[in-house]
């Protein structure tokens, strides 16, 4: 074989290697990846990380929570853990010093803190009446919300304080859904938006906050609605669900858009999170037998820009943290 031959082959060879071994292709989740205070950090969407209730986790019903870097291209940790089984959603202090971690699978709410180098659990985990748990999202007043994915009254939410790490003995119930899906607020903390399941099938509820009074609906063009998350600048809802991710105006109650990132009807997106300048959109959607994949969409364009194969073996809720 001539000389150049061999060693353009060579040339190729430490090429694709130095591609894996950066990061550039997409490989396998990989847990060993350098720690949050290693890695520089952007202001912008490249330097996020995300915050992934991974349903499946390593072990079987157990369920962990999966820190994606952009920097890095990894999975940079994964938080196992056995208490709130089946992780629903994740919610991360202000602070970053706890972080709450809610059950698909057995209704409890697990408590995390930081020590510096890795979460470690608290000795709080807070039973809830439901035997599931599909949301824990923040209100505006700072208490976190958490949907009852089994309730036989109607649509309600538990409230979780933070600062007592207890819930609240009151309810948010919403008499016109037969499940809760979703929370999100407006903007200007006016209305509450709630995504369910109603009458007619799956819909967007508006309340107007806090008399919790309905104001408005929206029928869902999806066959099972998600969670609700309201744009930084407020002038749009985007509710996740099952095949597709619809674009609501809050004003008006009506569709502006339908996004469907993976093209398949199957995809389940239960979440999202923006960028700190709002210029895109974070979704997990996960196909049925296989692993999740994350979605990057550019909100001018509405368009995919980015996607990580493998991000978990089944993301529910998804959660930026600088």
């Amino acid at each position: 074989m001539p000389k150049n031959i061999i060693s353009t082959a060579i040339l190729l060879l430490f090429a694709v290697t130095l591609l894996y071994t950066s990061g550039c292709i997409a490989t396998e989740p990989d847990t060993s990846a350098p720690q949050r205070k290693e890695i520089a950090r952007t202001d912008d969407w490249q330097g996020a990380l995300l915050y992934l209730a991974d349903e499946a986790g390593p072990i079987d019903s157990w369920g962990s929570i999966r820190v994606y870097d952009n920097v890095s291209g990894f999975v940079e940790k994964t938080v196992e853990q056995t208490l709130a089984a089946g992780p629903s959603d994740v919610y991360v202090t202000g602070d970053g010093s706890t972080m709450y971690v809610s059950s698909l699978a057995n209704g409890r709410i697990d408590q995390f803190h930081w020590n510096g180098n890795n979460w470690s659990r608290g000795n709080n985990t807070i039973n809830s009446p439901s035997l599931s748990l599909l949301t824990l999202v923040p209100a505006p007043d700072g208490l976190l919300y958490a949907a009852d994915g089994i309730s036989t009254d109607g649509g309600r939410f538990f409230i979780l304080d933070p600062d007592t790490g207890r819930l609240d003995d009151r309810e948010l119930a919403v008499p016109a859904l037969t499940a809760a899906r979703g929370i999100s607020w407006a903007a200007d903390d006016s209305a509450a938006f709630i995504s369910g399941i109603g009458a007619g099938g799956p819909v967007l509820f508006k309340l107007s906050w806090p008399a919790e009074t309905v104001s408005g609906s929206l029928a869902l063009p999806v066959p099972q609605p998600h969670q609700v998350v309201t744009a930084p600048d407020g002038a749009s809802l985007f509710i996740m669900g099952q095949g597709a991710i619809t674009k609501v105006d809050p004003g008006t109650m009506t569709v502006l858009a339908t996004i469907q990132p993976s093209g398949s009807p199957a995809t389940e997106y239960m979440d999202g999170a923006f960028s700190a300048d709002g210029r895109y959109l974070f979704t997990a959607g996960t196909e049925p037998g296989a692993d999740s994949t994350l979605y990057v969409i550019d909100l001018a364009s509405l368009g995919v820009v980015h996607t990580v194969p493998h991000v978990s073996a089944r993301a529910n809720g998804i959660q930026r943290v600088e």
